[in-house]
């Protein structure tokens, strides 16, 4: 399996290489909090034949060694610079989801020579509050421990994924239920410094696609500031979907993203 060292971790990635390769930017995928990267796999099966997609796991998530410490979002920018330079990547299309678009703002904001585009689904910002939740959970990770947060954050998550959905739910859930927790015992949780990123977006001046579900009620205000600062980046609302809508509307947002990449390359 591929795995590349990064700060004395093995740091693992999916990597699809089309068979015929162009001069294409490739494209990364990052994930979400306590999700790897199986939640890409509708956009790897769509984009493998055409681009060289990369799958990271950040650390502590998915098949990557989980630390005791070091789960900053200024760590994951670090991280993701690292496995790009050891790729010997000069340039990429960035997609993140809720936590990895967070990392991928960060990213922009510190790397922007490197990127060809920026992608941001239902995306977290640093320094923008997602309400109680995360708190909660943190809480019960103090009070009675990981398992009982991780029962807790799971059926948090997934109370929307009714038995229309359930391939959707059993995914998560298999992802939440295998993910070390070790993100959540970290000594430094709460401690690190953080920026507000929502003051900086100004800065990013690469195209920039932006997609939220109109039901992720959390995440719709971030989806709208971030539209409304990043000039001339593009913003689609896609009705009845929620949080994870890569899965939820898996065709729809691939070939959105295509036609999105695609005016760029």
């Amino acid at each position: 399996m591929p795995y590349c060292t990064i700060d004395s971790l093995k740091i693992y990635y999916k990597e699809y290489i089309p068979e015929h390769r162009s001069n294409k930017c490739p494209i990364i995928f990052l994930h979400g909090f306590t999700l790897d990267h199986r939640m890409w796999k509708p956009q790897a099966e769509y984009f493998k034949n055409s681009y060289h997609v990369i799958i990271p796991d950040t650390r502590g998530h998915g098949l990557s060694e989980a630390p005791e410490t070091g789960y900053s979002r200024n760590r994951r920018v670090e991280d993701l610079m690292e496995l790009i330079n050891k790729l010997g990547i000069k340039k990429i299309h960035l997609v993140g989801l809720s936590q990895g678009g967070s990392t991928a703002i960060g990213f922009a904001l510190e790397y922007q020579k490197f990127l060809k585009s920026l992608t941001l689904v239902d995306t977290g910002a640093a320094g923008f509050s997602v309400g109680p939740k995360i708190a909660k959970i943190d809480k019960i990770v103090q009070t009675k421990g990981v398992e009982a947060a991780r029962v807790r954050w799971i059926k948090t998550a997934l109370m929307w994924y009714d038995d229309a959905q359930r391939d959707i739910r059993e995914l998560v859930e298999k992802m939440m239920l295998e993910h070390s927790g070790a993100i959540w015992v970290d000594p430094m949780r709460g401690k690190y410094i953080t920026t507000n990123d929502l003051e900086n977006v100004h800065k990013i001046e690469i195209p920039t696609k932006i997609f939220v579900g109109e039901m992720d009620k959390i995440f719709l205000p971030i989806a709208q500031q971030l539209h409304k600062r990043i000039e001339n980046s593009l913003l689609s609302i896609y009705q009845n979907v929620g949080h994870m809508l890569n899965l939820e509307a898996p065709t729809r947002f691939n070939e959105e993203l295509e036609k999105f990449i695609v005016s760029i390359d």
